[in-house]
């Protein structure tokens, strides 16, 4: 194995996911076989078991007798590669359940499989008399003690790889485990299920190197503190974790979150982000939040989506009595999210007046969490607070001010957001306990901390890249990123060139080039996929495409250019440009979203002023294929930067009468005023409109 920034070594460090998992029943069955018999058996077990394996990107280390070993992430790296080991852990299960179920052996349908999982760091490479590619070290015995204290039909996972996978996955927390070589307790998991919606973003390292958190020791300890004090506090705690694009809030945010589920077996979590793409849709956070948490999108039929909801409020509403029930408050704060219950005689009682029913739905909401509350420790979480309309963050405050006479609400609110984006900061940041994320040191131990993987480069380079980076981590990263782009298998005297000579002197220019040297394919498709957004849909994208194929900018049938935007989509994922999501905004249409939003700025920049307005009027056009209201006022920005100022104008009155309708007054006024404004401009697009559209 070569690594693209060091010398070849026979063995490297590499960070991988460990499974074993061993067939129980086997042994009885095999006493009354033959052992041809026998070894027919072991061949139709693994045939099974080795296709799924390898189904999923896992490389096959051993066979064990009715055991296998398995690697992911050696010799070859994925961003998802934990994922795929949890994924393909349970489908085991079910084709090894599948086989006992249909197999005429005798005794067949006893064969059941434990698995372990664990992730860490190994030792890979070609080891022994034959030379044999294996992996080694604390991590591999550590899956293979999981899968020896795991029961038949079941899979146990380690606290690394869960806190890789959660949010994917349904889980059970242990007791901690005492297994064989260990001085302390394991902490570990039990894989129920899949999760049909996930509820998490995946974030990803560098080039397969494993990245490390440095630096935010202080930071992270200060979270903790601030945990135990909500758990202590009468009122909300809410915390903001503010820091410049680059500086690893979302990673704080994560990292965090994955030591609390580790620590915490009864904690209730609620967690969303805020989209750009709806900045203006009213209560957008939280309709995303419960959506999420319910499991119901805007695909679902009226009465089901309703269903969901109620069922999900009732699962939380407890049996604790009160005034109010679990009804009436799913009803309100249902009402407030769109699901029109306006039928409901709750909603009716409240005239079907939307100020009154907005100011009933932030009470009940309220009153929602300290149930939950009271029964176990809780927590929100919200990423990218700086993207929230106005009327979520209202709602917000109000969980954040209660008058002295209003129950107990021991929650903990900590959101990620960037300076001077917040609408209402003013007020927010006065609730707020502020944790400002600073620039990291700018020395070698610190690049090494974050790499270990580089630790074996001379500590000038390290200095070199550390301070080219600028005490930001995602520079740092794009600089690693590149050096492992260009393939570099020479020594140390090459490296400091590149460093110095080769690689652009700012971010901005980094990732330029990055772009650049991308396919043809990829790079088109990475500069559509700007105009939509940091997130976007390959529906969307291919949208663009067509308009540009019908406007002569583009010299391919559509059969071609799709082909194009699959290839594409391929490469910015290998080259971690950009990485899909398994939940998406939109149901039924892949999402994806840049790496960063650094990346998407510098694509959207290379864009031509004109192409940009046809490439905004195509995104227009396929959002409005969408019938929620929530994209109206998306709609109207998109027509907007296409230079349709008439038809934009109508869809922000749309927005507005929309946002009316959800008691989102602040929002109503602004997109009012905004058509109020287009209106007054020339309309020197109108034929253009009519052409494209």
């Amino acid at each position: 194995m070569t690594s693209p920034l060091l010398p070849y070594y026979p063995e490297e460090r590499r960070l991988a996911t460990v499974m074993f998992a061993d067939v129980q029943g086997f042994t009885t069955l095999s006493e009354n076989l033959d052992f041809e018999e026998v070894s027919d058996l072991i061949k139709e077990i693994w045939e099974r078991v080795d296709s799924v394996i390898e189904a999923h990107g896992g490389y096959i280390d051993k066979h064990l007798g009715d055991g296998v070993m398995a690697v992911w992430g050696a010799p070859h790296a994925r961003e998802d590669d934990a994922e795929r080991a949890v994924t393909a852990a349970l489908e085991l299960q079910t084709a090894l359940t599948d086989y006992a179920t249909h197999s005429a052996r005798e005794g067949a349908h006893e064969l059941k499989m434990r698995v372990g999982v664990n992730t860490g760091s190994v030792l890979a490479g070609y080891v022994g008399a034959r030379g044999e590619y294996t992996v080694i070290g604390d991590t591999v015995n550590i899956a293979s003690r999981l899968e020896t204290t795991a029961k038949p039909g079941t899979v146990v996972i380690s606290a690394s790889s869960y806190q890789l996978v959660r949010g994917l996955f349904k889980f059970h927390h242990l007791d901690p485990l005492l297994v064989k070589g260990k001085t302390g307790p394991l902490v570990a998991f039990l894989v129920e299920e899949k999760l049909v919606q996930p509820n998490r973003v995946r974030y990803r390292g560098a080039g397969g190197l494993e990245t490390h958190m440095v630096e935010r020791e202080a930071e992270m300890s200060r979270l903790d503190e601030l945990y135990q004090a909500s758990r202590r506090s009468t009122n909300p705690i809410f915390v903001l974790v503010r820091g410049e694009s680059g500086l690893g809030k979302s990673r704080l945010l994560l990292e965090f979150l994955s030591r609390l589920e580790v620590g915490e077996q009864a904690l209730t979590l609620f967690s969303a982000r805020a989209f750009e793409q709806a900045n203006r849709a009213p209560f957008f956070i939280w309709k995303t939040l419960w959506q999420s948490r319910f499991g119901f999108s805007d695909n679902d039929p009226r009465e089901a989506a309703r269903e969901k909801f109620l069922r999900g409020v009732q699962s939380l509403w407890g049996a604790r009595l009160g005034a109010v029930s679990a009804v009436e408050a799913a009803h309100v704060i249902g009402s407030l999210i769109g699901l029109e219950w306006d039928d409901s005689p709750f909603i009716k009682r409240l005239g079907n007046d939307p100020e009154a029913i907005t100011q009933r739905a932030f009470e009940l909401t309220r009153e929602l969490f300290c149930r939950v509350c009271a029964a176990s420790p809780t927590v929100l979480m919200i990423d990218d607070l700086h993207y929230a309309d106005s009327g979520s963050l209202n709602l917000l405050l109000h969980l954040i001010h209660s008058e002295p006479e209003a129950a107990p609400l021991p929650l903990m609110i900590v959101c990620g957001v960037r300076p001077g984006l917040l609408r209402t900061q003013h007020t927010l940041t006065l609730s707020a306990e502020v944790i400002n994320l600073n620039p990291l040191p700018t020395t070698p131990e610190v690049v090494a901390r974050a790499y270990p993987a580089l630790r074996k480069i001379k500590k000038e380079i390290l200095t070199q890249l550390a301070k080219r980076a600028d005490g930001n981590p995602y520079y740092l990263e794009e600089l690693v990123k590149s050096l492992i782009g260009s393939r570099i298998n020479a020594d140390d005297e090459t490296l400091a060139d590149t460093l110095a000579h080769q690689l652009p002197d700012s971010l901005h220019a980094l990732l330029q080039a990055r772009l650049d040297s991308l396919s043809p394919e990829a790079r088109w498709v990475a500069l559509l996929a700007s105009v939509v957004g940091r997130a976007f849909w390959v529906g969307a994208v291919l949208a663009e495409a067509r308009q540009a194929s019908g406007s002569g900018m583009l010299n391919l049938s559509e059969n071609k250019f799709e082909g194009a935007v699959t290839q594409g989509l391929s490469e910015l994922v290998r080259a971690e440009i950009a990485f899909p999501r398994v939940d998406s905004l939109f149901s039924g249409d892949q999402e994806y979203i840049f790496k960063h939003s650094l990346l998407r700025d510098v694509a959207y920049e290379l864009l031509p002023l004109k192409q940009r307005k046809q490439y905004h009027l195509a995104v227009a056009r396929w959002l409005m294929t969408y019938t929620s209201s929530d994209f109206i006022a998306t709609v109207a920005e998109h027509l907007e930067k296409a230079g349709a100022s008439g038809e934009a104008a109508q869809h922000y009155e749309q927005a507005a009468h929309y946002a009316q309708s959800r008691g989102a007054l602040e929002e109503a006024r602004w997109m009012q005023a905004r058509a109020v404004d287009l209106r007054t401009k020339p309309l020197a697009t109108g034929t253009l409109v009519g052409k494209m559209g």
